[in-house]
């Protein structure tokens, strides 16, 4: 099915899925809209007709349509607004709610790695609106449609050579139509330089970005690239402009040329008795409609085409999403590990990228085991924890979980026995108690396991600080919020990770950086004691990643990573004794603290 259907078959059962009652009554009330200025014109007709030929009857019903074409348009202007509001409301609400579940179906995160797949998910987001606002214009399109029937028919009744009129006013929405489709090439275009100039206006309006910004005197290189790129930008956008415009005078000026000519031939012909005086009334009425009519379709053939290309996009994420949703990931996640974690010959690049982020990784990791990651930055740590995670599939190699291919397993099943605290995490702007409760959705309302996790967090002073306890918003976007520092989002986002309990995998990546070595030493001991209870209950693995060897030295398992490949493995003392990279990077970090 050609891409283009499929888009027009999502734009419609959208709209019919949010409000199918509701859709159908303003459906009906827009054709009976539709109608009435050319059933109002054919009155006309008749009632001249019916005078200049004292005619009675035609007397009647001219008058008759035309004071139940006033009637229609009196009640459609009472009745359709609040009707449209509020099937409109819905199937914003509807086109939202599909758009939050469709893009966070997606099980991998690999999707913001790949740039074009970026750019198009931008393009979603930003116009999204344009979804919200489809049904009015599928309203415009069933209307005008109702009215060009019936503006054909009373020029049909005239003469069937009037019906090229019409097609010569769709003349103007094509250009219209080749004018915006120039346009919309031109947004795809630079779509890259729309998502950098967004991206600099966030940086110069977010405050946490303020003080950089200053000292370091960005604010010519922030103004100077905007510049170049809003240049960059126009210049292709303008060009497809001017172009459109001049096409779009062209045909408009040969339209009117016609219509004239037509009524002046209309005229000739009546005064030689072809056609009679209510005819060339007709036409005369007709031809506003006519153009009011190829105006309007000229005029939002942009929308129209906007809204099309919006709902093509909304399908193709539809598509990717059902493409790369990991159907065939369908076996339990298990409640125990009996032999632990083992990666065997993986190794992963990212979308278009031909060097690979990890090589050849063969590392197993016990059942029970507390496993540190150490490396420089860029060797790979991260990206080995997101594997573990399956945020990504290895690009080769395979990652088993005992002895099931952690590709066979459901993602959803296996992040349930899971949890994670990461360097970047999330301010979730809720009330204390979700911020941490949303740790574990299916406990998120249970005080006793947010309390235990609050501990294990080393998070109870901060809470014990704010204002109304568990209860206080957090984040200053909301009214009586209260910000908080770095070290207090970070512990209550470790407090969040250790929610979930009995977990078989606990990834904690540079989990304490906000927070000073001896918090992070108090931290981790708690980390461990909770690594030895899911050691004893599910053979849980805990993998800590961090740069701070006075805390790595107490893990069970030392992995030193170097240009995404695992150079050296063991324990501490066994680390030390082997002299090799972990041994150098200890003994500086050493120095540097004596």
């Amino acid at each position: 099915m050609p891409e283009s259907v499929r888009a027009l078959r999502l734009w419609i059962t959208t709209a019919f899925r949010a409000a199918p009652a509701l859709v159908v009554a303003q459906c009906l009330l827009a054709v009976l809209q539709a109608v009435t200025a050319p059933a109002q014109t054919l009155g006309v007709k008749l009632l001249v007709d019916g005078i200049t030929g004292d005619d009675s009857s035609a007397i009647g019903w001219g008058t008759a349509v035309i004071i139940l074409g006033f009637t229609v348009m009196f009640v459609g202007m009472v009745i359709s607004g609040p009707i449209q509001d509020t099937t409109a409301e819905r199937v914003a609400g509807q086109v939202y709610r599909d758009l939050l579940d469709v893009t966070v179906s997606v099980p991998s995160i690999i999707h913001h790695e790949h740039p074009e797949v970026a750019d198009k998910l931008e393009l979603i987001r930003e116009h999204a609106w344009r979804l919200g606002m489809s049904f009015e214009m599928l309203l415009f399109i069933i209307g005008t449609a109702a009215n060009t029937v019936a503006v054909l028919g009373l020029l049909g009744s005239v003469h069937p050579v009037l019906l090229l009129l019409p097609v010569l006013g769709l003349g103007r929405v094509w250009s219209s139509y080749l004018s915006i489709r120039r346009l919309q090439d031109a947004f795809e275009e630079t779509a890259p330089q729309g998502r950098v100039i967004d991206r600099l206006i966030e940086i110069s309006k977010d405050a946490r970005n303020g003080l950089e910004v200053r000292v370091f005197g960005l604010r010519s290189v922030l103004v100077d690239r905007l510049s170049r790129l809003h240049d960059e930008l126009y210049d292709v956008q303008g060009t497809a402009m001017r172009k459109g415009a001049l096409l779009d005078g062209s045909v408009r000026l040969l339209f009117g040329l016609v219509y004239a000519a037509a009524i002046v031939w209309a005229i000739a012909r009546a005064r030689a008795g072809g056609i009679s005086a209510g005819d060339v009334v007709l036409l005369i009425l007709v031809a506003p409609q006519v153009d009011q009519m190829a105006g309007g379709l000229a005029g939002n053939v942009y929308w129209l085409g906007e809204v099309l290309r919006s709902f093509g996009r909304y399908e193709w994420l539809r598509t990717y999403a059902e493409k790369n949703s990991w159907a065939q990931s369908r076996e339990p996640a298990p409640t125990r590990l009996s032999a632990g974690i083992r990666l065997e010959n993986v190794e992963f690049s990212y979308p278009g990228s031909e060097r690979p982020v990890l090589k050849n990784v063969n590392l197993t990791l016990p059942a029970g085991a507390t496993v540190a990651l150490v490396g420089e930055n860029g060797a790979g740590k991260t990206t080995l924890v997101k594997v573990l995670a399956r945020l990504y599939d290895p690009s080769a190699g395979t990652v088993w979980i005992d002895d099931t291919d952690l590709r066979t397993i459901d993602p959803a099943a296996w992040r349930k026995r899971m949890s994670a605290g990461f360097q970047d995490f999330v301010k979730f702007q809720l009330t204390a108690r979700e911020v941490v409760g949303i740790g574990d959705t299916e406990r998120q309302d249970d005080e006793q396991a947010i309390q235990a996790a609050l501990v294990r967090g080393d998070a109870e002073a901060v809470v014990a600080r704010l204002p109304k306890g568990l209860d206080t918003q957090l984040g200053k976007k909301f009214t009586g919020g209260m910000e908080l520092s770095g070290g207090q989002w970070q512990r209550l986002a470790l407090a969040r990770a250790f929610m979930r309990e009995r977990t078989l995998l606990l990834l904690l990546d540079e989990p304490t950086a906000a927070l000073d070595p001896e918090a992070e030493h108090v931290l981790f001991e708690r980390f461990a004691e909770a690594s030895r209870v899911a050691a004893r209950e599910t053979g849980g693995v805990t993998i800590l990643v961090s740069h701070r060897f006075s805390t790595v030295r107490m893990a069970d398992l030392i992995v030193v990573m170097v240009d995404g490949q695992v150079t050296e493995v063991g324990s501490h003392e066994e680390l030390l004794d082997l002299d090799g990279r972990y041994a150098e990077l200890f003994e500086m970090q050493a120095r540097a603290y004596r």
